[in-house]
């Protein structure tokens, strides 16, 4: 069960922080948290000794019986090292029982980690990228919607 009512001490400090600089704007109100610190039980950090190699964040209440994949990055000097299996084995963990969805670039070579995974592709969206991309970008523009069914 989640608990909507209280707020950790670290994020009230955060808030503190952030809002200080605005402290003679009676208008101005915080904005949102980033989904890192809305799901920490969801949030998946690999460190080797101080640096991040990978990372990973799973938003798990998307739907009733939904949730949503949003970031899963791995440094590129450590790709192929199995973080990336790991972090994800590990975020599907934690939503037992609910499908786990994603979108991915439709050249993304982590298409073939999702599919050993069982991730079936739902839909094909073109031009998905475009309002996250520069216009001139070679990178594909195209993704493809996963479904993990459970």
């Amino acid at each position: 069960m989640r608990d909507y009512t209280s707020t950790p001490l670290k994020l009230k400090l955060l808030q503190e922080i952030m809002s200080y600089p605005h402290r003679n704007e009676p208008d101005w109100c915080p904005p949102p948290l980033s989904e890192v610190l809305q799901y920490p039980d969801h949030t998946c950090v690999v460190l080797y000794h101080n640096l991040v190699v990978g990372f990973g964040v799973l938003v798990p209440d998307i739907d009733y019986n939904l949730a949503y994949l949003s970031f899963l990055l791995v440094h590129p000097e450590w790709r192929r090292a199995g973080i990336a299996t790991f972090v994800l084995y590990h975020l599907i963990q934690t939503c037992m029982g609910k499908d786990v969805t994603l979108h991915v670039s439709a050249t993304n070579p982590a298409l073939i980690l999702y599919q050993r995974f069982g991730f079936k592709v739902e839909e094909f969206l073109t031009n998905f990228y475009d309002k996250y991309l520069p216009v001139d970008s070679p990178e594909c523009k195209h993704a493809m919607y996963l479904r993990l069914s459970r």
